[in-house]
């Protein structure tokens, strides 16, 4: 190859504007074996300029036309220069460049393929020295092998400022140091050398940039494994000199690249003449829900260029009950071209005036519209990486849709080669279903409670919505399931897994006293767990069974059949972290209805008293109905409760280590209070065996809760646990307080006789200190632990003296006796209105109105003030029991005579 070196040109004049521009004389250079291209030098240069051939002969032809006043100057060096020398051009021996193949009868386009293999390289013709005038080069490159699963695209770009010199290269005067000049679009005049970029094979696919000079050229990339590069030159021009302080390679050079995509990403646009992405959201019958394939995930802006007034669309489709969340993580755009030739389009009336825009739409509502402005940013989450995680995104700095679509498009006026906008943004479809009804607002207040009552099969699990987690930016969940089935039907509930986040502090053991699933929390760590139900009546609710480490379900699934027609589930985490989902913290259980006769007795007691007995196997068709079934005895209101049973009081919760007192493994499990309560743990022995007598009161027998008895009446729940042959019972008592305890209980002085004390509690049994209902006194059963109500002294003369009696006369006694009580029953009905009158008439206590609980006690139908020089005791209650007792026994007298 030659060089050619300008060092003195001066010829004729250089007009730019001119239709001829070197009207007074030219200079043309020709190759041997190469087209004429036709264009000519003319003008004055200063300082060097060099011209390397692309073969070995070159010829110089200078023309002058007109006078001799016309300048004229011409010096020139020459030397020859071998291949292998030409680094510059063709690379090392060891790394040649790929410059392609040029095309037969062409001066300078050329082909490249597998440009990922060799570095290719697009020069201008005779670089590195300065290219012909009048020249078109195209340079096709086409990436022919593409991997399976990949796309490819093509990019071409120059960061070395010494590696890009064309003609007219902007002037950076007014430019401050760190702006990098360019020469885009509508500065790209007849007059001017530029590139230009195709989005494809041929120049009639869309324009991607229009490049005419700067100190280097940002990447352009096509959608596709085809670009097309076309270079122009002008036909006339002044040699391209090489100032000594400067690089002395003139020309240019743009490095390719090949670069490979998902096939099946969003990084790029599958259509040709539009930008449009469809974001669907996974089907949710498929495994890939709980790894959230499909269903979330990072959406960048295209990886290739955008030609100008390009809108890109993407359409985010969810299934029935989806909502889309979408936050932007990042959002910028910027102008590499200042000014006028900044832009790729005039603005006219076709213009929105905006170089990008972004709008959002919510169906047909539009919920965003920025011009040339970032939308709400959730740009903490960029932070997030493998040691350091970020908070949720919130509502102020995302997007929330209110249906199963959403719609973002990104308009971008001037094309995203030489004006780059680009975004990052997470979305994610939020499944909202919850399966089953909801529940009304007086049955529950919970985001996730659900009841079952039409299904007779199907699936429950949590709810997969993100936002009652805590990546969605909750603390707490809670989730209650309720199922509710017809008359002889029961729920079978199989629970096939569960998990309660990466390291649940929570062990899952077995309870010594029932064979179920129990929860123990360890010492200050969070309760997340998973709990079994049974509502054997609507405002009782019994623990059946618990589950809350991540093993316990992993070997096989636990079954459970309900014993009413009502079951619930509760799957409870408390303070979640905000990496857990429902991917970490979840259950999925199967259930269905299945046919059982339900229990035809009632199990639901209440009154004075009265007698349970349980049997291992069942004795009669009842029991095995109601196996499973607790008993409830609740006392009327102002009233406590007694319970009598026979064996020993185990610990409610004993150590796992700890050896069994009890010679059976059945057990008698005794609750109280709302919600139910275990309090004791009875290891059963033979009924009717006072040695072994048990004794249980309600909590506020003795004081505690004492208030709480006025807003629900006090409760035992009593469930059998009968594991092997055996047998129990328990009998119950509604009791009160005399007044003399009550006093000594409420550390009350007692100004009151001992004959007033009985009159208030005429029926007692003294071993509990508690009155007992009259209809239990002397009825043949005893119902008082130590028999009292049924002892010779209390009910021996009477019974004595009746069974002596004839008929007759029995019957005359009751007739007199009736009319005693009836009239006794007057008189005291006249005592009590006299005696109220006479305590309003004194202001010692005025009704209802004195019922201040700073002022006053009131329990078990008494009522007394305090901060009083004496306390004042009415037994208005005790009075009316006593007249109604009476007028119950006159009946009974009567009903006995007749």
């Amino acid at each position: 190859m030659s060089v050619l070196i300008f060092d003195e040109f001066k010829v004729g004049r250089y007009e730019a504007s001119a239709l001829d521009g070197c009207p007074d004389g030219y200079m043309q250079l020709s190759e041997l074996g190469r087209p004429f291209t036709g264009g000519s030098w003319c003008g004055s240069s200063s300082g060097p300029a060099a011209y390397y051939s692309e073969t070995s002969t070159v010829t110089v032809t200078v023309k002058l036309f007109g006078s001799p006043q016309i300048p004229f100057a011409f010096r020139l060096r020459y030397r020859f220069v071998s291949r292998r020398e030409a680094v510059v051009r063709f690379g090392s021996p060891a790394a040649p460049l790929e410059r392609g193949q040029v095309a037969p009868g062409t001066y300078c386009t050329r082909q490249f393929e597998e440009c990922y293999r060799k570095p290719c390289r697009l020069q201008s013709p005779n670089y590195p020295g300065m290219y012909p005038r009048n020249v078109s080069c195209y340079w096709s490159l086409r990436q022919k092998f593409v991997p399976t699963c990949k796309h490819a695209m093509i990019a071409v770009r120059q960061e070395a400022a010494h590696k890009m010199h064309m003609k007219r290269s902007i002037n950076v005067a007014g430019l401050n140091k760190t702006a990098r000049a360019l020469r885009a679009w509508r500065d790209c005049t007849g007059e001017r050398d530029h590139l230009i970029f195709y989005d494809g094979g041929s120049t009639n696919d869309p324009v991607l940039a229009k490049y005419c000079g700067g100190d280097w050229l940002p990447r352009v990339v096509s959608r596709g494994p085809e670009m097309l590069v076309a270079f122009h030159s002008s036909p006339f021009s002044i040699p391209l000199h090489s100032p000594p302080s400067h690089s002395p390679l003139r020309g240019f050079e743009l490095d390719v690249d090949v670069i490979f995509a998902d096939s099946d990403s969003l990084d790029f646009s599958r259509h040709s003449l539009k930008c449009e992405f469809d974001v669907n959201a996974t089907s949710p019958d498929s495994d890939e829900i709980w790894t959230g394939r499909g269903r979330k995930g990072r959406l960048i802006s295209p990886k290739h260029s955008l030609p100008p007034n390009t809108t890109c669309t993407y359409i985010f489709r969810g299934y029935p009950g989806d909502l889309v969340w979408i936050s932007f993580v990042s959002y910028s755009h910027r102008a590499l071209l200042v000014g006028e030739s900044a832009h790729a389009l005039l603005t006219n009336g076709s213009s929105s005036g905006c170089s990008t825009r972004l709008r959002i739409w919510d169906g047909n509502t539009l919920v965003e519209d920025k011009c040339d402005e970032p939308p709400k940013l959730c740009d903490h989450s960029a932070l997030t990486n493998s040691t350091r995680v970020t908070r949720p995104c919130s509502v102020e700095e995302s997007y929330l849709s209110t249906d199963k679509s959403l719609v973002v498009q990104h308009h971008t006026e001037d094309g995203t080669a030489l004006h780059p906008a680009s975004f990052k943004l997470k979305y994610e479809f939020v499944d909202t279903r919850l399966g089953g009804d909801p529940w009304s607002e007086k049955e529950s207040g919970g985001p996730c409670d659900r009841v079952f009552r039409k299904q007779h099969v199907g699936e429950v699990t949590t709810p997969r919505n993100v936002f009652l987690y805590g990546r969605g930016g909750a603390r707490d969940l809670q989730c209650t399931y309720r199922f509710e089935v017809g008359v002889d039907e029961r729920v079978r509930i199989i629970l096939n897994n569960a998990s309660f986040g990466i390291n649940p502090s929570c062990e899952t053991l077995t309870d010594p006293h029932t064979g179920r699933h129990m929860c123990e929390h360890y010492s200050g760590s969070r309760m997340a767990e998973l709990r079994v139900f049974e509502r054997p009546w609507r405002d009782v609710r019994v623990p059946k069974s618990c589950v809350c480490d991540n093993s316990t379900l992993s070997n096989k699934p636990i079954v459970f059949i309900s014993s009413s027609r009502t079951l619930e589930l509760q799957f409870t985490a408390k303070d979640m972290n905000i990496t857990e989902d429902f991917t970490v913290i979840h259950f999925h259980a199967l259930f269905e209805i299945v046919k059982m006769p339900d229990c035809p007795r009632n199990q639901r007691l209440r009154g004075d008293g009265g007698d349970v007995q349980f049997a291992n196997p069942p004795v009669d068709r009842a029991d095995s109905l109601c196996t499973g079934l607790p008993w409830l005895v609740e006392a009327r209101y102002n009233r406590s409760l007694f319970l009598l049973s026979w064996g020993a009081f185990l610990p409610v919760k004993p150590r796992v280590d700890e050896p069994t007192r009890c010679p059976t493994s059945n057990r008698l499990m005794i609750y109280s209070g709302r919600p139910a309560k275990l309090i004791r743990v009875v290891c059963p022995a033979e009924p009717e065996q006072k040695l072994l007598a048990i004794h249980v009161f309600t909590e506020e027998w003795w004081g505690e809760s004492l208030t709480h008895i006025l807003q629900r009446p006090p409760n035992f729940l009593v469930e059998w646990i009968g594991m092997e042959a055996g047998m129990a019972a328990f009998s119950w008592l509604e009791i009160t307080r005399s007044r003399s305890s009550l006093l000594q209980q409420l550390q009350v002085p007692v100004n009151a006789s001992a004959n007033e004390t009985d009159l208030e509690c005429a029926f007692k049994c003294p071993e509990l200190d508690a009155c007992i209902s009259p209809t239990l006194w002397c009825d043949g059963k005893t119902h008082c632990p130590s028999g009292h109500d049924e002892s010779e002294a209390e009910c021996g003369a009477t019974s004595k003296l009746l069974n002596s009696l004839p008929l007759s006369a029995l019957a005359a006694a009751a007739a007199v006796v009736s009319s005693a009580l009836v009239l006794a029953c007057l008189t005291l009905h006249r005592l009590r209105a006299r005696r109220r009158r006479r305590l309003a008439k004194k202001k010692l206590l005025t009704g209802p109105r004195l019922l201040d609980p700073e002022t006053l006690y009131f329990s078990n139908g008494f009522i007394f003030r305090k901060q009083a020089p004496e306390y004042y005791i009415t037994s208005t209650d005790i009075i009316s029991e006593f007249i109604r007792t009476s007028c119950n026994l006159a009946h009974a007298f009567t009903s006995t005579a007749n």
